[in-house]
């Protein structure tokens, strides 16, 4: 609620970049002259020649709900611009992002939509004609009119500051614009079964327990029922299914960058160690494991569970950004 005008059309436009695949792009407009649009989702190339979602944020004072008057208003500017041509489709969805609410009578309108269209030609000297332009004063001419009879106001619809926090998709917002941190990640736990998303790693240290044993293990789960080295590989899968876990959620709740952060962290943390001269592959491997429990590393100043530091380690060998065996 306390959010400035440009942080509010930040966090739109992060919510909805989250909050729905359907758009082909999203942009965040909002100026001086933005002829009505603050955050944009396209759902298709075509943009404004095609389907499009438009979020005009009002950010209100303390205390302040948007009213009425301002709402009309702003709905007035968008028939006036698209029958300007600043845009060849009026939007599917349009959405009052109003973080402190709306008043009764314009929820009452959006919420009889048919009522909203009357409105807003009823009120168009009074609420239109002198706030869409300040170089003019703008009629309700029978273009505008024919465009405002042609449009399904049940488009419209309004978000509230309680309705947007609620979301599951908001996280990486509130977390860049906001700094509020998510709840901890869940843990991770190993299936039974290798997965393909391990497979790189996997066979890494299958190279790496063949050199240790002193004869070469075929699969990973003749590793896995080895006596000597079973546990081992064991722990190591069920560090790469905690960090899994682990970037699984903060991609969904962190903001935007912050996982990419902590994982170049982890790496130039453990990368000496990794180069430093071992007697064997798995003595390295284990040198880094011990190394990467005790880095600093944090995820925005969070700091980070032991398994889930190691198991980034086993991460970047998948990607390839260091490795276990040649």
């Amino acid at each position: 609620m306390e959010i400035d005008d440009t942080q509010l059309e930040e966090f739109i436009e992060l919510w909805i970049e989250r909050a729905s695949q359907q758009y082909h792009r999203v942009e965040r407009i909002g100026a001086a002259n933005d002829k009505g649009r603050d955050v944009i989702g396209f759902l298709s190339p075509s943009r404004h020649e095609g389907l499009w979602h438009l979020y005009q944020c009002k950010r209100k004072t303390r205390g302040g709900k948007l009213g009425k008057g301002e709402g009309l208003a702003e709905l007035g500017k968008v028939f006036f611009h698209y029958c300007q041509g600043a845009y060849k489709t009026l939007p599917d969805k349009y959405v009052f992002v109003a973080p402190r609410g709306i008043v009764g009578s314009l929820m009452d309108l959006i919420n009889n939509p048919t009522t909203l269209r009357t409105a807003l030609i009823d009120g168009w000297d009074e609420h239109c004609a002198s706030s869409i332009t300040r170089r003019q004063t703008t009629p309700l001419s029978p273009e505008i009119r024919a465009a405002i009879d042609g449009f399904d106001f049940s488009k419209v619809e309004h978000l509230t500051a309680p309705m947007l926090v609620k979301d599951k998709a908001a996280g990486p917002a509130l977390s860049k614009v906001l700094g509020l941190m998510p709840d901890e990640a869940p843990s991770g736990s190993a299936p039974i079964t290798i997965q393909a998303e391990e497979a790189v790693y996997v066979d890494q240290l299958r190279q790496v327990y063949g050199q240790a044993t002193g004869s070469a293990f075929v699969t990973a789960d003749d590793v896995l029922a080895d006596a000597d080295h079973g546990e081992h590989f064991r722990d190591q899968r069920t560090r790469f299914f905690e960090a899994a876990s682990f970037k699984r959620f903060h991609r969904d709740n962190t903001a935007p960058g912050a996982l990419g952060t902590f994982e170049d962290d982890v790496y130039h943390g453990v990368i000496e160690v990794h180069r430093d001269r071992h007697e064997t592959l798995l003595r390295r491997v284990d040198a880094v494991m011990k190394h990467a429990s005790i880095l600093p590393a944090s995820l925005i100043g969070r700091s980070v569970r032991v398994p889930v530091k190691q198991g980034m380690c086993h991460h970047l060998a998948n990607d390839g950004r260091l490795k276990w065996a040649p």
